[in-house]
């Protein structure tokens, strides 16, 4: 007759074979994720260049000190945060909207909703390809269709005039980003259930106050998630901005991603990219850092606090 001991013994056997078919993956992971990781680091110390192989000279913080004294660096940065608050908050906004129209009954609502994704699921080569050619100043549709309509005089040069194309690839990266967002809230609305909002209207709120009151409250954790993975996805992107302007005209819309790879493969300065690399992680932490103390503030905190902590023992008031 089987015994408690026997199986637990048995458990904690399949616990460890479970652990044992772990570490393959568990080696592969690190393999590729830390070990370059790291690697990457100790390159930022170092004096490597493509153009000198045997220059292999430890530095310290050279590098570093070298990049806060860099006026590109800091432009690139400041761009940067541009680009990624600008996407990341049109996004939302946009994606926001749409949720609350798809999340109401109406007829073809699933065709609706398969269109809207359209933009996440094209490959970003493919997309990028055909806004060269959309925006183009000469044969782009746009352009052609605003001289036909006698609306501007001359072309708008929306990957030539470096104001313009900041503001283009902001729009082509919101463009890109909606759908995520649209998903995510979605989802966060459809798990409201509707007795709250019959509660609600019975209680005499309308339209704007159940969405302030109800709605926002209740997509809080939703929204949080969603623009944190947003703003370390848009911040961290290469290839969008890339594809459509390698960074250009005359840099105007390098990020960090961009900078550091043109630094190494165009510049050859190898260890100078490691550090902006570094420099652009060490950033995206300390921005996630205070993300999270903002979210989950004191009050969040307290509250948290009074649900799992023991209620105190008061005396009873005296007669």
């Amino acid at each position: 007759m089987p015994t408690k001991e026997n199986g637990n013994a048995r458990l904690k056997s399949r616990q460890s074979l479970g652990y044992f078919l772990l570490i393959p993956s568990t080696l592969l992971i690190i393999f590729i994720s830390f070990v370059p990781l790291i690697y990457g680091v100790f390159l930022s110390f170092t004096n490597r260049h493509f153009l000198k192989p045997d220059q292999r000279d430890f530095i310290g913080l050279e590098n570093y000190r070298n990049l806060f004294q860099d006026k590109e660096f800091f432009g690139v940065l400041s761009f940067s945060f541009q680009y990624t608050l600008t996407v990341v908050a049109v996004s939302f906004l946009v994606g926001f909207v749409l949720a609350l129209l798809l999340n109401r009954d109406m007829k073809f609502r699933g065709i609706y909703r398969t269109l809207v994704l359209i933009p996440w699921v094209i490959p970003p080569v493919v997309a990028m390809t055909n806004f060269l050619w959309v925006l183009n100043d000469q044969i782009g549709i746009i352009n052609t269709t605003l001289r036909a309509l006698e609306l501007i005089d001359k072309p708008i040069l929306f990957i030539a005039n470096p104001k313009i194309t900041r503001l283009t690839v902001m729009m082509i990266g919101a463009w890109k980003n909606t759908p995520f967002m649209m998903v995510t809230i979605l989802a966060g609305l459809q798990s409201i259930p509707n007795d709250m909002y019959e509660a609600a209207h019975i209680d005499g709120a309308g339209f704007w106050r159940s969405l302030w009151h109800l709605t926002l409250p209740m997509i809080k954790t939703v929204a949080f998630i969603s623009t944190t993975l947003m703003f370390i996805w848009t911040f961290n992107n290469f290839e969008n901005i890339w594809l459509l302007t390698r960074g250009g005209p005359n840099d105007a819309t390098f990020t960090l991603p961009i900078l550091s790879y043109y630094t190494a493969f165009y510049r050859s300065h190898v260890s100078y990219a490691a550090a902006i690399a570094t420099t652009m992680m060490i950033v995206m932490l300390i921005l996630s850092l205070v993300y999270l103390r903002l979210q989950f503030g004191p009050g969040e905190r307290l509250e948290k606090k009074l649900r799992h902590g023991k209620p105190k023992q008061t005396a009873a008031p005296a007669p």
